[in-house]
This record gives structure tokens, C-alpha cells and sequence, in this order.
């Protein structure tokens, strides 16, 4: 898996790049689905019960369907090209990073990548990540949530138009929620990927030649790597997406009422006092789907990737 201490893999820092960049384009286009309606569920201040009369969104077959008939099988890919960028230069900088990071690591204290050094390097790496490719994460949530009324017709036009209308910080609304969430997740993520296979995966995928686990177990490891990530900072992620999308509520025609807050504390505060607790919960359940399909795939094809690479090299 990442970090590649037992088998010695030299890779320059741009295949490393590469690989992450593979990842995340393969990745992301196959899970778009997911992620819009994990954002519809996130943003939708009415119920997401069967039960409910005023809900747009209820459930998630229910979600798809009406999502299909309203908006075709684009709608399920809305704001994709965004989603194509966020992870392409997530993907780049956090695994460029967290490889150069490591490596430098056993070289300056001459062990070998430890437990603390992936999680101290992953959070380093997730953190700069986000930052940089931040911008695209705000374009995406607006596009899906705008549906058929297009506020933003193209991905430039949405960036142009928010730092004309907002200015600049409006590109990185929503960074402070996401930078306390993605700083632990990274590194819990990372920490899982290194230890996971040395639990209980072995035995249910065999080493290969090399020294690392088989595709099977690197999804395996990798889905529960993913979910037990995503799980430990949820409700900043709910908070994250309403943050972004303050500002733009007059575009969200369609979808019910409209949630104004300000900062992170009030979008908790409010959250819970007019939604109850289990709000900050919303969209959980695709979110936890995606959460271990995207992890599993992420570092599975940025691991097949890198040995790729070693063997055309």
C-alpha cells in the first residue's frame, strides 16, 4: 500500500503526482453520484423521512428517481468538471506530498515509516491538499446544488462571477470546517492504510511477490480505511457544505427552504435547534458508501499505479 518502505519503490515525485492524479480522475467519475446526492441531503433542511410531505428528498431511491426524471442521468453527474479538478489536484498534492514527506522522514531520523510518521505526514499532506484545491470544492457544491437553474452555465464563468459578486474568500468558504475535519481524517485515513493489512487482510488476501496485498485486500483495507475516516468528523462536513453555499440560496430554486448562518459555530448552533442532532447527520448513508468506494478505489489505483510505473520504468 502507500508508502512503499518494504519494497523500496524509487519514484520521482511527478510520477508520484501522476498516480494520484490517475486515481482521483478514475475515482471521482465513477462516484459522482454519490457525492451529488450526499450534497442534496446535506443541504435540504426539511426531513429525509419517507413520512415527510414537505421533503423534496426522502430516501435515496427515491432521490435518484426523482433526480433522473427532473434533471436526466447528467444530474447525477452535476458539477463533475469541478469534481474532476478537486480531485485530480487533491489527489496530485496529497500523494506528492505525503511520499516526499515520508521519505524525507526516514531518511532525517533513519527508520523506517512508523505509525506517527504516516499520520503526522498525512495530515501535512490532506491539509495542503485541501487548501489548494479548495476553490473547485465550492464550484462543485453550487453546481450540484443549483439543479436545472443554472446560476453558473460553466466552472470559470461560477469562479468569476462568486469572487465579482463575493470576492475572493467566497472561494474558500466553508475552510475552516473543512481544515479541523480533514487534518484528523487524513491522518486516521493514512494510519489506516499502513496497519489495516497487517490485522486481518492478510489472510484474506495473500502478499504478493513484492511484499504488499493483492488488489482484493487493498479494497478491502482501503473501504474500511475510508469509513472509519469519514465517520470521525461527519457533522463538520454537513456544516462545510451549508458554509459554501451561503450567498448563492436565491439559485437553490426548487429545493425547499433555505438555510442562512453565519460561521461555523452558528451553522452547528442552528443546525441542531432547528433540525435536531441527527441533522448534522444528514446524508450519512451515501456519504458512507462513497466514503469506502472512493477510499478502496483511490489507493488501490494509485498502488497499482506506482507499480505501473516501477515496472515500465
Amino acid at each position: 500500500m502507500v508508502g512503499y518502505d518494504e519494497k523500496k519503490i524509487e519514484l520521482t515525485a511527478k510520477e508520484y503526482a501522476f498516480a494520484g492524479a490517475n486515481a482521483g480522475i478514475i475515482t471521482r467519475f465513477l462516484t459522482q453520484p454519490l457525492d451529488v446526492l450526499k450534497i442534496r441531503f446535506q443541504l435540504q433542511v426539511e426531513p429525509l423521512t419517507r413520512s415527510s410531505r414537505i421533503s423534496k428528498y426522502k430516501t435515496l431511491l427515491q432521490a435518484s428517481s426523482t433526480i433522473l426524471k427532473e434533471e436526466g442521468i447528467k444530474g447525477l453527474w452535476r458539477g463533475h468538471n469541478s469534481g474532476q479538478l478537486l480531485s485530480i489536484t487533491f489527489g496530485v498534492v496529497q500523494f506528492s506530498t505525503f511520499e516526499t514527506l515520508t521519505a524525507y522522514s526516514e531518511k532525517l531520523f533513519s527508520s523506517h515509516r512508523s505509525l506517527n510518521s504516516h499520520f503526522i505526514c498525512g495530515t501535512a499532506a490532506g491539509t495542503l491538499a485541501t487548501i489548494v484545491s479548495f476553490p473547485f470544492d465550492v464550484t462543485r457544491t453550487r453546481f450540484v446544488a443549483q439543479g436545472n437553474y443554472k446560476a453558473y452555465g460553466m466552472m470559470w464563468e461560477g469562479i468569476v462571477l462568486m469572487v465579482k459578486h463575493e470576492g475572493p474568500t467566497a472561494l474558500f468558504k466553508g475552510l475552516s470546517p473543512t481544515l479541523i475535519q480533514v487534518a484528523p481524517q487524513s491522518g486516521v485515513t493514512f494510519v489506516s492504510i499502513k496497519t489495516l493489512p497487517q490485522w486481518h487482510f492478510r489472510w484474506l488476501s495473500k502478499e504478493t511477490e513484492g511484499g504488499g496485498l493483492k488488489i482484493s485486500g487493498n479494497l478491502i483495507a482501503g473501504s474500511v480505511a475510508g469509513i472509519f475516516g469519514k465517520l470521525s468528523i461527519y457533522p463538520l462536513d454537513v456544516a462545510k457544505k451549508r458554509l459554501q453555499l451561503q450567498g448563492f440560496q436565491e439559485n437553490r430554486r426548487g429545493f425547499g427552504e433555505n438555510f442562512t448562518c453565519q460561521g461555523l459555530i452558528n451553522c452547528v448552533f442552528k443546525t441542531v435547534k432547528k433540525e435536531g442532532f441527527t441533522a448534522l447527520f444528514k446524508g450519512l448513508v451515501p456519504s458512507m458508501i462513497k466514503a469506502a468506494i472512493t477510499t478502496a478505489m483511490y489507493f488501490t489505483i494509485y498502488d497499482e499505479t506506482c507499480k505501473l510505473l516501477t515496472l515500465i520504468k
